[in-house]
């Protein structure tokens, strides 16, 4: 018997949630708007997981933020505050898109670029890796100056570093060997 974790746990209930009421492409958006939500505001968090505030404060402060919509989505957070689980989100959101990603064949790739992608770039991307992996394409997109030039891209366990930076170590490698 394998031990799961509490956001797995927490995810698979969300999901087969989401699954009797149709709803999973919906779910998933919000769950992930909430989650980057929170990972930029993690006072919020703390603000909710307050234990000297009493349950009906901490989910009023909930619902202020994320609005009242008494949706699917919304009453999962609010069960994650009563239950002081609001922490473990981050982790929930991780588990319930890996199988919202297993689910639809969807391939989350991972591309790094010292200026961000235009429109056509993105598009060929998704072009290029999903003909190759058999899935859609959901790129998620990080600047980082730093690499100089060219990208470095990452799906699965795969990594495709064909970074300026990395050609330039590369290089005066080769040349210190020589």
């Amino acid at each position: 018997m394998t031990q799961q974790t509490v956001g797995r746990v927490y995810a698979e209930g969300l999901f087969l949630l989401s699954q009797e009421e149709h709803s999973e492409a919906q779910i998933y958006q919000e769950l992930n708007a909430v989650a980057d939500v929170m990972e930029q505001n993690p006072e919020f968090v703390s603000l909710v997981d307050v234990p000297t505030l009493d349950v009906a404060e901490r989910i009023a402060i909930l619902r202020r933020v994320i609005g009242e919509e008494n949706g699917t989505t919304e009453n999962f957070l609010c069960l994650l505050v009563e239950k002081h689980r609001f922490r473990k989100l981050g982790e929930i959101r991780s588990e319930f898109n890996k199988m919202y990603h297993e689910a639809f064949s969807i391939e989350e790739v991972f591309v790094t670029t010292a200026l961000p992608l235009e429109d056509k770039q993105r598009s060929e991307l998704k072009t290029v890796f999903g003909k190759k992996l058999g899935k859609s394409i959901e790129l998620r997109e990080t600047v980082d100056p730093a690499i100089l030039g060219g990208m470095i891209v990452q799906y699965g366990d795969r990594r495709m570093d064909n970074s300026l930076r990395t050609r330039m170590q590369q290089f005066r490698q080769q040349s210190e060997i020589e």
